[in-house]
């Protein structure tokens, strides 16, 4: 009785901890997908219900044959009736299932519980077969009958392995039966394979638990992969739609695997074309790609990513341009087996970008080279070791253009200047190479060997064929021209000598009366001998405390809220009076003046500014001369720390013609300012020196337009088809954009309508005095305000009339 009570309470708790086991081990499945789920386990248990319902038959023969010589013969010949019936149905069922192949993939939670009743009643008449058969049965029926019953744990575990509720209500009767008759028959033996039994039922059932996990786990990780896949391929799908990149893919000698529909458009040729071709097949060359690449086949054998190559293509008869990107992939063994990425086509924008790169090298007005292209010119005609062979540059202007241009206004002082520069190409021709230096300042570079009196000659040529009237919008129009030569190396050891000794011999022709033409000769040297008396004064100007700042305001474009001031250096002269930057800077410059004084006027600027509320920032001109020096980043931060200016609140401006220069060591201290925490802006943006490279190797927070496109874009679409395709430029970059010589509202609207961002000119303010400061913050508030209230009545009258 003892072992009796010893094993119901193992029974007792393996039950008790095998129910806490099928609540902790079953995963829980989505909602979405239970139905699903129960399918596919159900969908298991039906593949092996023939086996099943073979097993239960041939078994329920087995056990009656066994019992036909006991006394139980008719009582388990009744039982294997109802096995085989019951059986029969299960067969019969089965089959039914397989003829109806319903399309539904799901089944209720009803459905499981109904095949988890029909096992457990399976189990049921399995169950009474202990107490049917082993009832005052012999040793070897009991062993007989207990092996049977294991063997149909097995099986019928096995069989419902996916679905641990029907596996249990099949498997417990069984051993709950089993156990009932072992355990009351006080013999050692079989209460030993009573423990078996419990043994076995543990490990069928925790292995039925496990499977089921895993069976489940895969079904919600393969449903979740097949739902990435679906999103995958609808985003990639998306990304080809809506973009204007496209996918490819090569394999490892470079034949493409995978094109895009898109990528075949971009081609002009169909997908099953393109797949197995090489790249280099449809014309490919390298057109922009890293340093050392010389053909697209280098891309395979370095095998690394690389991005943003640059490769043109023949589509049809038309030259294209593939931007590419992308990445190595490899094979399950690591091996290298291509590449994949994304690729777009680039034409219209490197179209634009010639369109660009003309723009900075020609003058929009006149169509001639700028100023840019005439210092290459010039320079090109010295070589490596600083030697020339011979070359001329001839300075020119336009008499009395000015008084056209203001009594005439800009419109014909414009087909003026185009007029001018087509007849003066003319008169050149292939002599020499004519630019446009600015304004009404002209320039020709002679590279060939000309006597003075060819070079007279064309003189003479030039000043006769400008002074010729013009017939502008019917207006008659008659100007002069006058010229200065310069000739090297009698004149100049370099180009930049030269250039000023032409200039120096132009105001000699113009002193001399206008509309002729001189030759450079040394006693022009008095100019110098002025300058050299200005160089004395500027150089004692900072010992006694001559120089000034002014101060004129930065606004907003939106709200024309001042958002700083830029700092603008004066000369309180003694004797000239109040002397502005453009009548000595130069000067400084060449005098090696300009580095100490560009360190005040930036610690002047930052102490000044500090004082001012935050966030107003302070805008610091930086001339070449001061990077050259090499020690502008540590005056930079002992300005700072002087002063206590936070970084973020200073803006230094560099002029375009700084990063002509010495661009590896400019960029390199640009970069160290801007670790700082100081700002960095591009000035007189357009003036002829702009190029893209720049904007993209450093990154500069703002450009600044130059006031003479501002000036003239109102009545030149040209020029304000520029300054909106640099308002483009700044917005793609991320760059702010401000306006300089803002003077009128109009010109304030068109640049707002170009979401320029900030303005700068006499329409908002004039340079002045630091003390004029707080007045003119108090009236740009109170204008502020004005705004706002004169805003929120128009929107209040337009509602009132709405309603």
């Amino acid at each position: 009785m003892r072992q009796t009570s010893f094993f119901s309470g193992v029974i007792s708790g393996t039950a008790s901890r095998a129910a806490a086991l099928l609540s902790r081990h079953l995963t829980a499945v989505p909602e979405a997908m239970a139905g699903r789920v129960r399918f596919e386990q159900l969908a298991s248990i039906q593949r092996l219900t023939p086996v099943m319902m073979a097993a239960n038959i041939i078994n329920a023969q087995l056990v009656c044959l066994a019992g036909l010589g006991g006394t139980h013969r008719l009582t388990l010949l009744v039982w294997a009736g109802v096995v085989t019936c019951y059986a029969l149905l299960g067969l019969r069922g089965w089959v039914a299932a397989r003829r109806r192949k319903s399309g539904k993939n799901t089944v209720s939670a009803r459905g499981v519980r109904r095949v988890a009743l029909q096992a457990g009643l399976l189990g049921f008449i399995w169950g009474l077969l202990p107490a049917l058969a082993l009832h005052d049965a012999g040793l070897h029926m009991s062993m007989l009958v207990v092996a049977l019953m294991a063997g149909m744990i097995g099986v019928g575990s096995f069989a419902l392995l996916t679905l641990p509720v029907a596996a249990l209500a099949y498997t417990t009767p069984l051993v709950v039966g089993s156990l009932w008759v072992l355990l009351t028959s006080h013999e050692p033996i079989l209460l030993a394979l009573a423990g078996l039994l419990i043994f076995c039922y543990l490990v069928v059932g925790l292995s039925c638990l496990s499977h089921a996990k895993v069976f489940v786990d895969r079904l919600v990780a393969g449903d979740e992969l097949e739902r990435q896949k679906q999103v995958v391929s609808l985003l990639l799908s998306d990304f080809e739609e809506g973009s204007s990149d496209w996918l490819w893919e090569v394999d490892a000698a470079g034949a493409l695997t995978y094109v895009s529909e898109r990528m075949a458009e971009a081609a002009g040729r169909p997908r099953e074309d393109l797949l197995g071709r090489r790249v280099s097949e449809l014309g490919a060359e390298l057109a922009e790609a890293p340093e050392g690449l010389s053909n697209l086949g280098g891309l395979l054998i370095d095998q690394k990513a690389f991005r943003d190559v640059v490769v043109s293509v023949l589509v049809g008869d038309e030259l294209h341009w593939w931007a590419l990107s992308g990445k190595p992939i490899h094979d399950l063994d690591g091996a290298f087996a291509g590449f994949r990425g994304v690729g777009a086509d680039v034409t219209q924008a490197r179209k634009d970008q010639e369109r660009i790169k003309r723009l900075a090298h020609y003058d929009v007005l006149t169509g001639l080279p700028n100023r840019l292209s005439f210092l290459q010119a010039l320079s090109a005609a010295w070589d490596a070791k600083g030697k020339t062979s011979g070359c001329a540059v001839l300075c020119l202007d336009l008499d009395h253009f000015k008084g056209v241009n203001d009594s005439l206004g800009h419109p014909i002082g414009d087909a003026l200047l185009a007029e001018a520069a087509g007849r003066l190409r003319a008169c050149v021709g292939e002599t020499g190479v004519v630019t446009r230096l600015g304004g009404d300042e002209f320039a020709v570079v002679v590279r060939d060997h000309l006597a003075p009196a060819e070079l007279g000659a064309l003189a003479q040529a030039i000043v006769d064929a400008l002074s010729q009237p013009y017939e502008l919008n019917d207006h008659h129009v008659s100007i002069g021209a006058s010229v200065g030569i310069a000739v090297a190396p009698a004149d100049a050891d370099d180009a930049d000598t030269l250039l000023k000794n032409a200039d120096l011999a132009l105001y000699r022709a113009k002193g001399d009366g206008r509309g002729a033409y001189r030759f450079f000769e040394a006693t022009m040297d008095l100019w110098a001998q002025e300058r050299r008396a200005l160089e004395i004064d500027l150089r004692s100007a900072l010992k006694n405390d001559e120089l000034k700042l002014f101060f004129q305001p930065l606004i907003g474009a939106k709200a024309h809220e001042t958002i700083g001031f830029e700092a603008l250096l004066r000369w309180q002269h003694p004797r000239r009076g109040l002397v502005g930057p453009d009548d000595f800077i130069e000067c400084a410059e060449q005098w090696g003046l300009i580095c100490k004084i560009g360190e005040w006027v930036l610690n002047e600027a930052c102490r000044q500014a500090a004082a001012w509320p935050a966030p107003l920032k302070v805008a610091v001109n930086l001339s070449p001369n001061q990077f050259a020096a090499g020690d502008l980043v540590d005056q930079v931060r002992a300005a700072l720390e002087a002063s206590g200016l936070a970084p973020s609140r200073l803006e230094l401006e560099i002029t375009e013609g700084l990063l002509l220069r010495d661009t590896a060591g400019t960029l390199e201290q640009l970069k160290a300012l801007k670790d700082l925490g100081v700002r960095i802006a591009m000035d007189d943006f357009g003036t002829g020196y702009s190029s893209l490279a720049y904007l993209w190797r450093f990154p500069f927070d703002k450009i600044k337009i130059d006031r003479t496109f501002v000036a003239e874009m109102a009545g030149n679409p040209a020029i304000a088809d520029i300054l909106r395709t640099i308002t483009l430029l700044g917005r793609t970059l991320n760059l702010e954009v401000t306006a300089e010589g803002v003077e009128t509202a109009d010109q304030a609207r068109i640049l707002e309508d170009m979401r320029c961002d900030h303005f700068q000119g006499y329409l908002f303010g004039r340079p002045m005095p630091i003390a004029d400061i707080p007045g003119f913050l108090l009236d740009n508030t109170a204008q502020q305000m004005r705004r706002i209230v004169l805003d929120e009545a128009a929107e209040s009258a337009a509602a009132a009339k709405g309603a």
